[in-house]
């Protein structure tokens, strides 16, 4: 046993690129480790305050209704660190669709939505109680382009 777990350090201690000599010898786990990069004392952790299935088409003209927009309601101000959409743009004629994120009417981000889906991580900063999401064309067609938003997540404090 004495000696899988000596190998299973060693090992972990060549994936993260770590000095070990052995405990005889000179060189320490310890002394090869960045605290400056460990210390998370001065990081505020962030809550989940929101979270959502909407499960929603919106924009263009293919989504079946007139949803031009998803919006959600913090139920009061709150600080937004950041938001986590996961959305896709397999819908529609065209896959070139943007998301672009607003809390009280302030616009937060414009990002791609990827036709097979994917995460959108907007970074906030800034208290807010209403969050607004449009679809809209890569290039701004008055036509629109379509996103279908699966899941929604709202970080801060």
């Amino acid at each position: 046993m004495k000696k899988v777990m000596m190998s299973f350090l060693v090992c972990l201690l060549m994936v993260t690129g770590s000095n070990f000599t052995s405990a005889e010898g000179n060189s320490s786990f310890t002394d090869s480790i960045d605290t400056s990069v460990t210390d998370t004392s001065s990081i505020e952790a962030s809550s989940l305050l929101y979270s959502s299935i909407p499960d929603i088409c919106i924009g263009g003209g293919s989504c079946g209704g007139n949803s031009k927009y998803y919006q959600i309601d913090l139920g009061g101000q709150k600080y937004i660190d950041n938001i986590v959409v996961y959305a896709h743009d397999n819908v529609g004629n065209w896959n070139t669709a943007h998301l672009v994120a607003y809390v009280d009417g302030q616009s937060v981000g414009r990002l791609p939505v990827k036709k097979v889906g994917s995460f959108l991580t907007f970074n906030v900063g800034q208290e807010g109680r209403y969050v607004r999401f449009y679809s809209v064309h890569e290039n701004n067609d008055p036509r629109g382009d379509e996103t279908v938003i699966k899941t929604v997540d709202v970080y801060g404090n």
